[in-house]
């Protein structure tokens, strides 16, 4: 199989092995930005009593990367009236106390797979220990059900504490080769760095 991965086709974070643990979280009212299956979400630090699963915690789709707020990664949606949904668009109301519910894969040691970005520069073997923001690279649509197009932000791959994710290994159907070279979109193993009901990592 080739080093080179080509094909830029984003899916977000799925989890890779067992889910180790998956809770329900409730959406805020009026998100700010569209919440799909595989997006990493955020909490806010509160909770509300919703009308189907009692006092839950908030959470909004992750934008900052910010050290200790990513919760997990989305593997259902409902919406207000708990009913299947494939997103939850931008300024959902909801039942005015909530845009909708979230069944999240939040155990901090919890393993996701999900493509790097390669646009200036790719992940390779030397980087595997590091750390590395996510990104989102287009709003989801339509004509993907809306999958998440969160990935794996090549460029931020460093050591340091404060990033979002460690990288920890390659899918083993990838390879990344033993340069760093732009249009490799293989894809990573990763756990959150700094995770919501965990802790951080400080280094490979």
């Amino acid at each position: 199989m080739a080093d080179m991965y080509a094909t830029d086709a984003a899916y977000g974070f799925m989890p890779y092995g067992n889910i180790l643990r998956a809770q329900m979280y409730a959406i805020v009212t009026a998100n700010a930005v569209q919440m799909c299956i595989g997006d990493l979400v955020e909490a806010v630090g509160q909770s509300v009593v919703t009308p189907k699963h009692g006092s839950l915690q908030k959470v909004i789709t992750e934008e900052t990367g910010g050290a200790g707020d990513i919760v997990g990664g989305v593997l259902a949606l409902f919406d207000s009236d708990f009913d299947p949904v494939y997103r939850i668009p931008v300024t959902t109301t909801g039942n005015s106390v909530i845009a909708g519910y979230a069944l999240v894969a939040d155990h901090p040691d919890q393993v996701f797979h999900a493509q790097q970005d390669g646009d200036t520069t790719s992940i390779y073997d030397a980087d595997i220990g590091l750390m590395a923001e996510a990104v989102s690279t287009s709003t989801p649509a339509a004509n993907n059900n809306y999958l998440s197009t969160m990935e794996i932000d090549s460029d931020t791959i460093a050591g340091t504490a404060t990033l979002a994710l460690h990288i920890i290994g390659v899918h083993p159907e990838d390879t990344i080769g033993t340069a760093s070279t732009a249009g490799n979109y293989a894809r990573l193993l990763c756990t959150i760095n700094s995770h919501y009901h965990g802790r951080a990592h400080t280094g490979a």
